[in-house]
């Protein structure tokens, strides 16, 4: 069987940005079968719909970038795809296009935040420190690390590692400060600085 491979572009925002990554995963696959699209099912025990997000986003934190990767059973249109998507689309979820995979999920390298915050001052005095330390978590280990030489900060934009290597949340480097503060994943960037597309 042929697939055509298709990556649909999205942004996450509003009160959406509150629903988990499993929530998305989902809501995805309802509006999916609401568009008709002909989207091809895995086989076996538990067939589903054949859906991959390259960066999961953190709970509470907009994404204006975000994709996922469909494999359709019949040769459309992109823009047909992104319409059908958005007919069906709950508020707080757009489709921005719809176009062939270019780079793939291991390219990923870094993720860029736009910090909104009436204390902008503040954040900026935290990221001058010599050294920030936070406690990362994964399914194997817990340890402290210095993330200061691997965060990037210009003011209004947080610049971190993201991806199957070494993945940051903003929270977390947020979390030794206390300012209430907006986040916004802007952009995903690849191992050669260029947008994840």
């Amino acid at each position: 069987m042929k697939f055509i491979d298709v990556r649909i572009f999205f942004s996450k925002t509003g009160n959406l940005k509150y629903i988990s990554h499993l929530d998305l995963y989902r809501t995805m696959g309802r509006v999916i079968k609401r568009s008709k699209l002909p989207v091809w099912i895995t086989e076996g025990f538990n067939p589903h719909i054949y859906m991959t997000f390259a960066l999961p986003l953190a709970l509470g934190i907009e994404g204006v970038n975000e994709s996922v990767d469909l494999r359709l059973l019949e040769n459309i249109e992109f823009s047909r795809v992104a319409e059908q998507l958005n007919a069906v689309m709950p508020s707080g979820l757009n489709v921005i296009r719809a176009a062939a995979p270019v780079r793939k999920a291991d390219d990923i390298e870094r993720a860029e935040y736009e910090l909104c915050s009436e204390r902008l001052d503040l954040i900026g005095e935290y990221f001058s420190q010599e050294e920030i330390k936070i406690t990362k978590r994964t399914k194997k280990s817990v340890r402290e690390i210095d993330v200061k030489p691997l965060l990037e900060w210009n003011g209004a934009t947080l610049s971190l590692p993201a991806g199957n290597t070494l993945n940051i949340s903003p929270w977390n480097v947020l979390s030794g400060l206390d300012v209430d503060v907006k986040i916004k994943r802007t952009e995903i960037l690849c191992s050669d600085g260029g947008n994840f597309i």
